[in-house]
């Protein structure tokens, strides 16, 4: 058995906590593992205060003095804990299996996907607690997020000093460039008309997520790359995804056929593989720099947070009454 009670300073791997309705106790997801953390002992508030504390900065003793969990517990807690994997194994290395980073990228985004869909945005649609603006304002903000691509694309071939991956960008550019206006097609559909939609103003969170999507393609394209792990399409996800956003579509009045050039850019995306961009990236590479890849993976946390972001401002903005739809730029003559 693996054990731990040498580990002063624990720390989690990063995971996601979800808490269900249908389900007794807490789910833990890490990669593509869901652990459920019953309730038989202590609350659940309290579980979560001493998971605060495992962030490799903090020693059993002082976690034991801050939550009034003894020693002796928090140490069985942190060894339950490294027997499941759960615990972060830092190594010192200076660089990175790129076929391992692919492969953990993937495991990670898959959880990060799941997180993104637990937003309570897609709940409230799919048991209509909110306003039928707000599935509109939905497709009109993502119509937003795929008209910023050739803008955070392009950033990234810019910056792009890699032949390859200068190529594999290029290529996703011509791909992607002209996607929106499947999504104005749909909208028009929906009863917005084309002008209303070229002319609108993107909410903040939009604008946000395109801004992130931007400043890491600046940053770095390997980091741009592998965050559309995250952002694409995939196969697997695709007909549940296309029967949810129909049955969504159905309820609030509008026709399922309005939303077909949107699923069809869903389709194109997922044959054009793109999902698999970061593979075909480092297919030539057999290690990265151990630097370059955790700065990756720190983006993709920060983009799965983004799009968190962009939910709730979604949400926010569409459920007032007061607000104008599609959204209107305020010019000098407004003031």
């Amino acid at each position: 058995m693996k054990t731990t009670d040498n580990i002063e300073f624990p720390r989690l791997r990063h995971c996601t906590l979800i808490t269900r309705n249908d389900t007794t106790g807490i789910h833990m997801i890490v990669g593509r593992e869901n652990f459920i953390l019953g309730k038989e002992i202590g609350s659940l508030e309290k579980f979560l205060e001493v998971k605060r504390y495992f962030d490799g900065r903090h020693s059993i003793s002082t976690i034991s003095k801050l939550t009034g969990i003894t020693c002796s517990d928090l140490t069985e807690i942190v060894n339950s804990f490294s027997n499941l994997g759960l615990m972060r194994e830092e190594k010192q290395i200076s660089d990175i299996s790129a076929s391992e980073f692919v492969s953990q990228v993937n495991e990670s985004c898959e959880m990060w996907r799941r997180q993104i869909g637990y937003h309570q945005l897609f709940g409230k649609l799919e048991r209509k607690e909110v306003r039928k603006e707000v599935f509109l304002g939905l497709i009109l903000e993502t119509y937003h997020y795929v008209a910023s691509a050739p803008r955070h694309i392009s950033t990234a071939i810019s910056h792009c000093h890699d032949k390859k991956l200068n190529s594999i960008l290029t290529e996703y550019f011509l791909e992607e460039h002209d996607h929106a206006l499947l999504f104005i097609n749909a909208l028009e559909q929906m009863g917005i008309p084309k002008s209303q939609i070229i002319n609108a103003h993107p909410i903040i969170g939009t604008i946000s997520l395109t801004n992130m999507l931007c400043e890491i393609a600046r940053q770095s394209p390997l980091a741009y790359i592998a965050c559309t792990s995250l952002i694409e399409a995939r196969a697997t996800a695709f007909v549940e995804a296309s029967e949810s956003i129909v049955r969504i579509a159905t309820q609030f009045g509008y026709s399922p056929s309005a939303l077909d050039p949107i699923l069809a850019h869903m389709q194109g995306d997922i044959e054009a593989g793109h999902s698999n961009m970061l593979e075909n990236a480092l297919i030539s590479h057999p290690f990265i720099n151990a630097n370059d890849a955790h700065f990756s993976v720190n983006c993709l946390h920060d983009l799965k947070h983004s799009f968190d972001q962009f939910h709730d401002d979604i949400l926010r903005y569409y459920s007032d009454v007061s607000n104008y739809i599609p959204r209107l730029s305020v010019d000098y003559f407004s003031l």
